[in-house]
């Protein structure tokens, strides 16, 4: 099976509010930023976040900046990365230096105003939207992780690095590979909206009616309360909803 390379538009190099960001701008900003932003045109905005669309080119950037790409470059060569046993804290080691690299300016101006733009006392929630995630016949879902910035945490730079180096998870890593998408072009853009605390309820729909393809419908996945559908970190078990249309 021939290796996949996910497309990236490094060109845009400007966050954008979601109103201003089109289906077509996938390959600059993710499919998870892009499809958010073509919701609030789709039904009344009111029920969808509002928020902004961080670029692949900021992360490019980063990694450039930072001598990262050649960093993981010789991580993924050496011998002890290839040792299954010794990968997951490579890989975790690597994820820390993302995590302390200076955000060059030109970046970290972009991203402070865009912090301020939201309403005083907002706690943002940083959600990934990797290239290499909700593709045809990749869904990548729970590979990367998202991230809410309090309010006591400083500049928002720290949770966009967070979900910048969640790109570089061990389980993201294994399925990357195992799918045969190439590392180096993956690339990570982030969505960024208001977080909602104490939610009632968490859930992934499809539609689609995965069952039953011949049929329309919709698939539901859905549990009380915050923890993740996708990573839960308890004994939780979703319930699974198959709306069919008659």
């Amino acid at each position: 099976r021939y290796w996949q390379f996910p497309k990236r538009n490094l060109r845009p190099q400007q966050i954008l509010a979601l109103d201003d960001v089109l289906w077509t701008d996938m390959h600059t900003f993710g499919s998870k930023a892009t499809n958010v932003a073509e919701l609030r045109r789709a039904i009344d905005p009111e029920l969808v976040p509002n928020g902004f669309a961080v670029p692949f080119y900021f992360y490019d950037y980063f990694m450039k900046a930072n001598g990262l790409y050649d960093r993981i470059s010789q991580l993924m060569a050496s011998s002890a990365f290839r040792d299954e046993s010794q990968r997951p804290d490579i890989l975790k080691a690597f994820r820390r230096e993302i995590k302390d690299a200076p955000v060059p300016d030109q970046l970290r101006d972009q991203l402070d105003a865009m912090h301020k733009a939201f309403p005083p006392g907002t706690t943002p929630r940083c959600r990934s939207s990797a290239n290499a995630e909700d593709m045809v016949g990749f869904n990548g879902a729970g590979l990367y992780n998202s991230y809410t910035h309090r309010l006591d945490e400083g500049p928002i730079e720290k949770s966009i690095k967070q979900v910048w180096s969640s790109l570089w998870t061990h389980r993201a890593y294994q399925e990357r590979e195992f799918y045969r998408i190439d590392h180096l072009t993956s690339a990570m853009g982030v969505l960024v909206h208001p977080n909602f605390d104490d939610e009632l309820v968490n859930g992934v729909a499809l539609t689609r009616n995965v069952y039953f393809p011949d049929y329309e419908g919709y698939f539901i996945n859905a549990q009380v309360g915050e923890n993740l559908i996708t990573n839960p970190e308890g004994n939780e078990a979703a319930e699974e909803i198959l709306v069919i249309k008659t």
